[in-house]
């Protein structure tokens, strides 16, 4: 591991001992991320899921309670949201991966990935090492942002948001074969609340959430059922790895 690649993971450290923690599992927008999971992935019955980037194990468990009879493995590039992975799920397997330097040595029937890739400056190279790790008729499923970046995704990590198509012609190019695409958010995520998190510098979606926040959450979760789920910035995309 290079310095370099060193800091990026005790950043992600840093990030997982309490700052993203409470936002990933009672946040409005996880929650509807991982209701979109669901509604994406419902048709399949994958024997094996991956979910890269697992951060606190949060997707994996709701996939997992879906998807009873499939093994679950999770990958992240920090060993802290490792761990609050395995005490999620202690039955599940877990290990440490840059998914922008290496695949894992076996592949699964669904693979899954949320709110990663947009955080990777060699997106492509990751994309050909998630379709390494895809069985072939395997499925994946990524979530992602596209459209105009604000100043608080930067600050956050993001490398870049998508423009149109371009995810989905990135998928192509790693030998994948894209066949349902999902866009959420309009209005009230995107762009009202994005819009209002750079506004306040993303201040109040950090930490350990009280009962006031805890609150807001809930109604804001509900207010973003009103979304519309054909136009929106936050993307789902859904590829097969043909055999």
């Amino acid at each position: 591991m290079t310095s370099t690649d060193a800091d990026v993971t005790q950043n992600y450290n840093v990030e997982w001992s309490g700052t993203w923690n409470d936002a990933r599992v009672i946040g409005p927008t996880a929650r509807h991320s991982r209701r979109l999971f669901l509604a994406m992935t419902a048709d399949l019955s994958p024997g094996t899921i991956v979910d890269i980037g697992c951060g606190e194990g949060s997707l994996l468990a709701a996939l997992g309670t879906m998807h009873s009879n499939a093994s679950l493995t999770g990958v992240e590039i920090s060993e802290k949201a490792l761990s609050l992975a395995q005490s999620t799920l202690p039955n599940a397997e877990f290990s440490q991966l840059d998914v922008e330097k290496d695949a894992c040595d076996r592949t699964f029937d669904l693979v899954v990935s949320a709110d990663v890739i947009e955080h990777i400056e060699d997106d492509e190279t990751a994309l050909i090492n998630i379709a390494k790790m895809t069985a072939p008729g395997g499925r994946i499923v990524l979530s992602t942002l596209r459209g105009r970046m604000r100043d608080f995704e930067r600050d956050i990590g993001h490398v870049r948001n998508y423009a149109d198509k371009e995810l989905q012609n990135k998928l192509e190019q790693a030998g994948l074969k894209v066949e349902l695409e999902l866009a959420w958010g309009f209005p009230f995520f995107s762009p009202i609340y994005r819009d209002l998190l750079n506004f306040l510098g993303n201040k109040g979606t950090s930490g350990k959430f009280g009962f006031v926040r805890r609150i807001l959450c809930h109604c804001l979760y509900w207010l973003f059922c009103l979304n519309s789920s054909r136009r929106g910035d936050y993307l789902f995309v859904r590829a097969v790895k043909e055999n």
